[in-house]
């Protein structure tokens, strides 16, 4: 009873801010309100209302699967279907008009080119039908002009001033005469008897590095046969346990280097089956058996890259379509994601 009315309390506070434009706070009580009632459709209806119109299509959808026949959550889908259209023909409109922009560019430098052509014609039939005196006039206009700018602009030129050079005199410098070096006697050298060479002895080459053991750390509160889901980002691996025991053991893409996967130990607090994603530069649909753990973290299968084991993601963890089904069917809400190095 005080878990229903505790998610239902969250729900209330996070329709509240909504209201109030804290939509920050309205996504954070709606998570918190999914996670404690992951069954209800209301949770995730507040959260499509606080997400982006690709990421509000898979809460609905969430929500439609919870009750097929919501009429809320229809609603919602066509309403974010709509705006993904609207902002789909937005991104065309602003491409139409820089495709224009570009066409126009060699109609205008076409007219440039005619004006300049046009421009020398006429100074050409100027020069060749002038009347008599122009030469003239224009050598009297040229000249006043340049007298006006000697005027304006002219400095006082010095008076260059002669530097007296001194003429070098020449010294006459006394030639040494070198003296007889007497030359020393060689003096024989006794050539020693030469050593025996040491012959050093094999080496023996140094042991190989072993190989460094994987040691499993089981999580505070595990149960004996408790499934829980073990992350290895400097490995790229993901294993699944129940208790200590191995159950399988795949390869994965975590987060890259400018947007790295989180760390810590975390709950699966929701499972999604197909949603689309976004984010800063990319837009992704149909990304299928998403389980989130941390926030916007989660696990999902994933169809654009099969570069398995390199970073490659925005923070999520990857997995092929194959794994991520398996995953998905074997973990549940709740189950505990140790995400570690």
């Amino acid at each position: 009873m005080e878990r229903a009315n505790a998610w239902k309390a969250a729900c209330a506070q996070a329709r509240a801010s909504l209201k109030a434009g804290e939509r920050s706070e309205a996504r954070r009580l709606a998570r918190l309100a999914a996670r404690m009632a992951p069954d209800q459709e209301e949770p995730w209806l507040i959260l499509a209302a606080t997400a982006a119109p690709a990421a509000s299509l898979g809460y609905l959808k969430q929500a439609l699967a919870i009750n097929p026949e919501s009429a809320r959550a229809r609603k919602g889908i066509r309403w974010a279907e709509r705006r993904l259209a609207e902002s789909g023909k937005a991104a065309k409109q602003l491409e139409s008009e820089h495709n224009a922009a570009i066409a126009l560019a060699p109609q205008w430098s076409n007219f440039a080119l005619l004006a300049t052509a046009l421009l020398t014609a006429a100074f050409a039939l100027f020069v060749w039908f002038r009347p008599a005196g122009a030469d003239e006039g224009l050598r009297a206009v040229s000249k006043a002009a340049q007298d006006q700018y000697n005027a304006i602009f002219a400095t006082v030129t010095p008076t260059p001033t002669a530097t007296f050079t001194p003429t070098n005199t020449p010294t006459n410098t006394p030639t040494f005469t070198p003296t007889n070096t007497p030359t020393d006697t060689p003096t024989p050298t006794n050539t020693p008897t030469p050593t025996a060479t040491f012959t050093p002895t094999n080496t023996l080459p140094p042991p190989p590095t072993a190989t460094p053991v994987f040691e499993l750390v089981v999580p505070d509160g595990i149960g004996e046969n408790e499934r829980w889901i073990d992350v290895d980002l400097s490995t790229q691996t993901l294993r699944a346990y129940e208790g200590d025991e191995l159950i399988d053991l795949f390869t994965i893409s975590s987060g890259r280097a400018g947007t790295p996967t989180v760390v810590g130990t975390f709950e699966v607090w929701v499972k999604v089956r197909i949603q689309d994603m976004s984010g800063p530069g990319y837009y992704i649909q149909d990304v299928p058996w998403v389980m989130y753990f941390h926030g916007d973290y989660g696990i999902h299968g994933t169809w654009w890259h099969n570069n398995f084991g390199t970073p490659m993601s925005a923070g999520c963890v990857n997995m092929t379509i194959a794994d991520a089904q398996w995953l998905y069917s074997w973990a549940s809400v709740g189950t505990v994601v140790n995400v570690h190095y």
